[in-house]
């Protein structure tokens, strides 16, 4: 039966391959309820539920604090979410006004030439190798260069930033499926949950007895609306989302899109000629290789889908990367299509927890792509992905890679 090969932790082959899973899961059990892990969880893979999970948060939350405290809240990294992806009402409201202020399409613009030059510098490097780590010497030295622009730090704490990250992503959502909790996995990710915390507050405390202007950290901590500022811990909870958010998840996008022109080379070759959208070409890969592969919610109060009933306060787990090759909704939703139109993906999500920084992330891989297409007339993957051992994500940590320059 698929549902026994459903779990993003301790199968190989879901990790490997989910989409034949996650495929019979959307079609034979679209509510299924799943506890091989610490608690039970109730998981969601047709769009259009998926859909309704995300713009009802009168009947499903995003408050992690749901989940109780404790080892439990800890291994599933609770500490790490006092922000706007766990915050509700009123005071998800503020936060997010605070944010679509600091987010605007002016702000992110100013941010074009910084990702260019980064871009710039990392296809001169490709282009001058036999080959090289597309995760690490490439993707992630642009997203987390970008990063360090975007909130002012040091480009020297990259190599710090990444290994945070990448520690912190390895245990998201792991009460789900691990039947007992590992006090190593757990003590590392605390430690770097701490490392993290207090890197940031000595930061912001460096830089205001500096002084510093132009960067979105500054936009945080300046910003007023209805008469109200993000106080010091809301300040230093928006950097550390940021910094996960927009690090890990856009070095993934970036890989996976290269992964695709590999895998498709036919709509490759369209696209370097220019027969089909570079920009139709990112969605596309939004929605077939999104990084995040699922979302936490918690039911407020029993709700029946498709003849289940989700109990109140259950952790409802709704997948992203299923509802976005439903059939239902798309066509041929296994091709790698740029010219795909509309293209209604749940990459970012929906509703009010939109992701607040599609807009740089876009702007990125857009970047990226545009640099990649127009300066190589081939790619080659001469090696397997290594690949994360998380699969709630949609990641490899490695993944060697030849560009061909064009002649």
């Amino acid at each position: 039966m698929p549902h026994r090969q459903f779990d993003a932790l301790a199968n190989d082959g879901f990790r490997e391959d989910p989409y034949p899973v996650l495929a019979a899961m959307r079609e034979h059990h679209p509510v299924y309820a799943l506890s091989p892990g610490l608690i039970e969880s109730w998981h969601i893979f047709r769009y259009d539920d998926v859909r309704h999970v995300l713009l009802s948060p009168d009947l499903f939350s995003s408050d992690r604090s749901l989940q109780g405290s404790g080892d439990i809240a800890d291994a599933n990294l609770g500490f790490l979410f006092n922000n706007m992806i766990s915050a509700t009402g009123d005071k998800h409201r503020r936060l997010r006004m605070i944010g679509n202020r600091v987010f605007m399409a002016k702000a992110i613009e100013s941010f074009r030439p910084a990702v260019q030059k980064v871009v710039d510098e990392r296809m001169a490097f490709a282009l001058g190798v036999d080959t090289f780590d597309l995760v690490e010497d490439f993707a992630a030295e642009i997203t987390v260069a970008m990063i360090c622009a975007v909130l002012g730090l040091p480009r020297s704490d990259m190599p710090m930033i990444r290994k945070w990250t990448a520690v912190l992503g390895e245990n998201s959502g792991a009460v789900t499926w691990l039947p007992e909790i590992d006090p190593a996995t757990v003590e590392t990710g605390r430690r770097a949950g701490i490392e993290m915390t207090d890197y940031f507050r000595k930061f912001l405390s460096e830089r205001r007895s500096k002084g510093h202007e132009g960067d979105l950290l500054t936009a945080f901590e300046t910003v007023e609306v209805e008469g109200q500022r993000l106080t010091e811990d809301e300040v230093l909870s928006m950097a550390m989302l940021l910094l996960l958010a927009g690090n890990e998840t856009t070095t993934n996008l970036i890989t996976n899109f290269v992964r695709l022109l590999d895998a498709f080379p036919e709509q490759a070759h369209l696209l370097r000629r220019g027969d089909l959208p570079v920009s139709g070409a990112v969605e596309e890969t939004l929605r077939m290789r999104n990084s995040i592969r699922n979302v936490d919610r918690f039911a407020l109060q029993d709700v029946t889908m498709h003849g289940q009933t989700i109990p109140k306060g259950a952790l409802v787990v709704v997948w992203l990367t299923a509802a976005n090759c439903d059939p239902a909704v798309f066509d041929d939703p296994d091709s790698f299509r740029p010219d795909r139109q509309p293209n209604r993906h749940l990459a970012f999500g929906q509703g009010a927890h939109m992701c607040l920084g599609s807009a740089l992330a876009r702007m990125e891989t857009q970047i990226a792509a545009d640099a990649i297409l127009s300066r190589t007339a081939r790619i080659d993957l001469p090696e397997p992905p290594h690949l994360g051992r998380n699969a709630n994500f949609d990641n490899v940590t490695r993944q060697i890679a030849r560009f061909s320059p064009c002649r």
